[in-house]
């Protein structure tokens, strides 16, 4: 029972403080602006990640330039044949060029896929950096709101905080690893991977 009494008359002598503090007008805004673009493209992680992913993009690029080629040859020999094969012969030559278009747009897509995962995995931790980066900056400067550059038409450069954002960022995290694209086709079989274990 005093316990109790205890807990409540903590209770009434904070109720007036606890009132006195929501009725506290808000601070006052200390604004710093940040140019996101310019720490993405200026960033050491920002860099890594865009030259991995360029040369991702470039090597499945040639793999998809390669079916293609394929493809326009396989249609090239069809049509070259059209008039010495017999209907049935043309149909399936046909429904197998038909297949080979579907698998390799199923490709493409999976390959996309695999491309976006990886990218948004790297480019995930350059955004964890960023923020912060940004957390560390802005309590420096006692800032406690913080816009992007791209949405502010008018600002005293001094508020810019990019750079110093830029130079933690850099000390942080000057790499990234782009993780390898895994794409559907390339995952061994669940069974496969189960046999493995196994062994």
């Amino acid at each position: 029972m005093e316990a109790r009494l205890g807990v409540w008359l903590l209770m009434i002598l904070l109720a007036p403080s606890l009132a006195a503090r929501a009725q506290e007008p808000p601070p006052p805004p200390v604004i710093g602006v940040v140019d996101v673009d310019e720490i993405q493209t200026e960033a050491l992680a920002a860099k890594a990640v865009r030259a991995q992913a360029a040369n991702y993009r470039q090597t499945f690029q040639q793999q998809g330039a390669t079916e293609e080629s394929a493809l326009r040859a396989a249609q090239q020999a069809i049509e070259q044949e059209r008039k010495t094969l017999s209907p049935e012969a043309l149909a399936e030559k046909a429904r197998a060029f038909d297949a080979s278009v579907a698998e390799y747009q199923r490709k493409e897509l999976a390959r996309r896929r695999a491309f976006e995962k990886s990218f948004n995995l790297a480019m995930g931790k350059v955004q964890q950096a960023l923020y912060e980066a940004t957390r560390q900056v802005a309590m420096k400067h006692g800032a406690n709101v913080i816009l992007p550059r791209g949405q502010v038409l008018l600002f005293d450069d001094k508020m810019n905080l990019t750079k110093e954002i830029i130079v933690l960022m850099d000390k942080a995290l000057a790499s990234v690893d782009f993780p390898p694209p895994q794409v559907e086709s390339d995952a061994p079989p669940p069974q496969a991977a189960l046999s493995h274990k196994k062994n």
